[in-house]
């Protein structure tokens, strides 16, 4: 390469470069969100087993449960793949059961064969593949005490049922596929009775930078058909507010399930004083902790 040809290459080096630093400022500057929830996001994706979500959805659905006077709960993780999520609830669970005297079952679904085969357009297969995500069993088995029901989702309620779970308070979805999130949200009926009344569902797959995702396809698409025939059991998202702050890298992914025909449904848990919004009361009520 002669000394023009070199000179060229390094000034169309230097042009890629700031053009990649333009773009760079730009989403920087662009950035919706305050900085600080930028970084949270950027130690969750950078360390897998930093879930501020996850703790919090878990400490939430522990003190919902000791409320309704529930002392055993179950949570699902739907999608476990290489095991850091099922592995940070086993980790966010001790503190939280002993701060609640609540006891907290885990129990992990997955293929084990990583993502099932995609068929249908709605599954985004021009994202996700099959074989994604596969599941190194032994290797998992020796970081967790939590039982995994390996399988096709749609073939393996029946054998979850048969462990008599108690109080079903969150569910944690990273089933990726519309398919797979549909199958399992079609047997949401045979688990009516081991639902609590309200269940926390953390939705992992409904958003991509690239805005791929929306109601026509994937996850939200799977919701919004289940809704559409579920008459008792109901999925839904609180709107966006300034008093949402309890879950930290929750927000848009959050739903939750309403089990309207529980025994407990109207059991009331709210902010039970008589003297609440009298003239000159000055307390907060809603608790940061």
């Amino acid at each position: 390469m002669d000394e023009v040809e070199s000179g060229k290459q390094k000034v169309s080096l230097k042009i890629m470069f700031l053009y990649r630093l333009k773009i760079l400022i730009l989403r920087i500057l662009g950035y919706e969100k305050p900085l600080r929830v930028a970084l949270f996001k950027y130690l969750f994706i950078k360390f897998r087993q930093f879930r501020p979500h996850y703790e919090t959805i878990l400490l939430e659905s522990a003190v919902q449960a000791k409320k309704l006077g529930y002392e055993n709960v179950t949570v699902l993780e739907l999608g476990v793949a290489g095991g850091n999520g099922i592995i940070t609830l086993e980790k966010y669970k001790k503190n939280i059961e002993k701060l609640t005297k609540v006891k907290i079952k885990i129990v992990g679904f997955d293929s084990g064969e990583g993502l099932t085969k995609i068929d249908s357009k709605f599954d985004l297969p021009f994202y996700w593949r099959e074989g994604q995500f596969k599941t190194d069993k032994k290797k998992l088995e020796s970081h967790i005490d939590s039982k995994i029901i390996y399988g096709d989702v749609k073939n393996t309620i029946d054998e979850f049922i048969k462990t008599n779970p108690e109080n079903i308070v969150a569910i944690f979805f990273d089933l990726d596929l519309y398919s797979s999130t549909k199958n399992f949200l079609n047997q949401l009926s045979k688990l009516d009775k081991y639902l609590a009344p309200r269940v926390y569902c953390y939705f992992d797959d409904v958003h991509l930078p690239e805005n791929w995702i929306n109601e026509h396809n994937g996850e939200l698409l799977a919701i919004k058909e289940f809704n559409s025939k579920s008459e008792n059991i109901k999925i839904g998202q609180a709107l966006d507010n300034i008093n949402d702050f309890k879950f930290p890298l929750g927000k848009n992914h959050l739903f939750v399930l309403h089990n309207f025909n529980h025994k407990d449904y109207n059991k009331f848990i709210g902010i039970d004083d008589e003297n609440s919004l009298h003239i000159g009361d000055t307390r907060v009520r809603t608790k940061i902790f």
